[in-house]
């Protein structure tokens, strides 16, 4: 599979900020990739970075195979992007701020501003000034004006923020539409991890400027499928325990608190195992992790994994 965005220990240092740290990201062609990061973690700055709105301080950027520098910057005419607030004049109405942009970047191509419009669904909103629209109608524009272009790469940041549920499963669906129908790979940005979760192929997960890992939406399921959660009082005795009865595939993830994956007999003859060694066991059931459990997880083992060396 081709790939369309590589990031290469990207670094962005300012005077009093580390905002990239040696940052790698891979984006394939098809893909909507989901970029997950807490307020701060890097993301605006990465996607600012990828438009050519940041330089860089360090570290190589390439664009549909070829680096993104001043000497490249027509391969920029082929990205699409909603970065913070979307652009539009608030006293013109949706169609005429999609002819002046569409004067503004040399679009000639016949009926652009009414397709974009029908494509996102505003073609009904006359003379309404765009001061007057909605949250969820104004990120509609703003995804109109990015796809205007018909871009092969659409750039988003947290482009459902503030929507109401109604908004954010509309978007969503123009999102999937645009990468099945007209093939553009998505990289979007989101705090709102169940919604991400629906939408993205694969995740790259940033902390603190670094890319923590990457992963395919496949092996993010195979990662996290169901598991036993066992709490109790006694961490060492459980580990023992567990382990004399041929059950190795366990995880330690708080003083009380452990997961057993790939255990194929039932909960109860497992905790009745337990009881007969001894175990003093407060809390046993099944569960499963969700994309903020494996993000918390993956933070925690990348601490401990800095701790240890330090």
């Amino acid at each position: 599979m081709d790939v369309v965005l590589e990031a290469k220990n990207v670094i962005k240092q300012y005077p009093q900020q580390l905002a990239l740290d040696n940052l790698n990201l891979t984006v394939h062609q098809g893909d909507i990739y989901g970029l997950v990061g807490r307020n701060g973690a890097g993301k605006t700055t990465l996607l600012k970075t990828l438009l050519q709105l940041i330089t860089p301080t360090a570290g190589t950027l390439t664009l549909f195979g070829k680096p993104v520098d001043q000497a490249h910057i027509a391969m920029l005419r082929r990205v699409g992007s909603i970065i913070e607030t979307p652009s539009a004049f608030g006293e013109l109405t949706a169609l005429e701020n999609m002819r002046y942009f569409c004067l503004a970047q040399g679009i000639v191509t016949p009926h652009a501003a009414e397709d974009s419009l029908q494509f996102v669904g505003l073609t009904g909103t006359g003379k309404k000034k765009v001061k007057h629209f909605s949250l969820g109608m104004k990120q509609k524009l703003g995804l109109a004006l990015a796809i205007l272009k018909k871009p092969d790469l659409l750039l988003l940041d947290e482009p459902i923020n503030g929507l109401d549920p109604i908004a954010i499963a509309d978007f969503r669906q123009l999102l999937l539409k645009l990468n099945r129908e007209q093939n553009t790979t998505i990289l979007i940005s989101s705090h709102i991890l169940d919604e991400l979760f629906h939408l993205a192929t694969r995740f790259g997960f940033i902390d603190e400027g670094r890319m923590v890992r990457e992963v395919t939406k496949h092996e993010f399921m195979s990662e996290t499928a169901q598991y036993i959660r066992i709490e109790t009082t006694d961490m060492p005795a459980l580990t023992r325990a567990l382990t004399s009865i041929q059950v190795t595939n366990f995880k330690v993830v708080a003083a009380n608190e452990l997961h057993v994956f790939d255990e194929k007999r039932p909960i109860s003859t497992l905790n009745q195992a337990l009881v007969t060694a001894g175990v003093p066991i407060t809390g046993i059931g099944q569960a499963g992790q969700n994309l903020e459990d494996y993000f918390k997880t993956l933070l925690s083992d990348q601490r401990e994994a800095v701790r240890q060396d330090a």
